[in-house]
């Protein structure tokens, strides 16, 4: 029986090929490979993406692909809400995996505030921006200890807590020297004496909202020289105030003062002359203003690029053409 001869040559051959695929196989995934520095990249344009108009987690299904992409968005998460009193257990976990918070959102937190922020203060954190929002009263003693562990805050705030008084806005300033952004809108028992000694001691100040604060007439008797946006809107701010205000602050770029119904086109024209840097106001419902010097107002500040006029009131068609060669929108 004659014993079958095998073909080396055709072996030599397939071995080849099959080498060869998997060369080129490698060849063609090490052109398309990505370094976890441009995945990160472009994984953060997809955070930040503008056009995704719904809220929910941009890196949600990205990260289920694989774990580098997984732990790419980790480090990618900057903003953790605590909600629920049953996740403090859970902090550890949580900090270990998302390694760069720096925005805490405690203001649908419905448990012992004053004990979460304690608790919170205990790991290596560099929160940047914190929320009370919606919350009874200020946690005095967890803000303390929270300003002891992490000096890192520049942003807080305190909308819609209608027990903060001027004891709460001392601890605040004492607390957060370093503060930027303040916001403090729809807070009843709000004092202009408090507002007043937070400037004083957050002296790098240059948002500040309170809008609401229905019973504030806000006179800032002090130099605020960095503060660039004002939220004045449905206070009791008058010409008088205004006038104080366009002295100490007239490095101003953004004021709102919608419903404002105490200000008149005196208490405008004191902003406009002395806000050199003024680009935006809002005066929506300023009932009191005369619109027949609203034009040359705007007009003899140039810098203005944004102008919310009061309800009713229209330009002529000379007033538009000029405002536009000015570079002005008016609404």
């Amino acid at each position: 029986m004659k014993r079958k001869r095998t073909n080396s040559f055709n072996s030599s051959q397939q071995q080849q090929s099959i080498s060869s695929i998997i060369t080129g196989s490698k060849s063609n995934a090490a052109k398309f490979y990505l370094s976890e520095d441009c995945w990160e990249h472009v994984l953060r344009l997809l955070g930040n993406n503008p056009l995704r108009v719904d809220e929910e987690d941009p890196y949600k299904y990205v990260s289920l692909v694989s774990k580098q992409f997984l732990s790419i968005t980790n480090r990618l998460r900057c903003y953790l809400s605590v909600e629920d009193h049953h996740t403090p257990p859970l902090l550890r976990r949580l900090f270990h995996r998302f390694t760069n918070l720096i925005i805490l959102d405690l203001s649908s937190y419905n448990g012992n505030l004053d004990a979460l922020l304690c608790e919170i203060s205990l790991f290596p954190l560099k929160i940047t921006s914190l929320d009370l929002s919606d919350e009874p009263m200020i946690p005095a003693k967890g803000l303390q200890y929270f300003s002891q562990k992490i000096t890192t805050l520049t942003s807080l705030t305190c909308s819609y807590i209608h027990a903060i008084n001027y004891t709460d806005l001392i601890l605040i300033a004492d607390c957060f020297p370093n503060l930027e952004h303040l916001a403090l809108n729809d807070c009843d028992d709000i004092s202009e004496e408090g507002i007043g000694h937070v400037l004083r001691k957050c002296c790098k100040m240059t948002h500040l909202n309170l809008e609401g604060c229905s019973d504030l007439k806000m006179t800032i008797n002090i130099e605020v020289p960095k503060l660039k946006v004002l939220e004045l809107s449905s206070t009791r701010v008058n010409d008088d105030a205004l006038f104080v205000i366009s002295k100490n602050c007239h490095g101003i770029f953004q004021l709102s003062l919608n419903d404002c119904d105490d200000v008149t086109e005196k208490g405008v024209k004191h902003v406009v002359e002395n806000c050199a840097q003024l680009q935006e106001i809002d005066l929506i419902r300023c009932c009191n203003v005369n619109s027949d010097v609203l034009a040359s107002l705007i007009l003899s500040r140039p810098s203005l690029k944004n102008v919310a006029t009061p309800d009713r009131y229209r330009f002529s068609d000379k007033e538009m053409e000029l405002l536009l060669r000015q570079g002005c929108n008016v609404y």
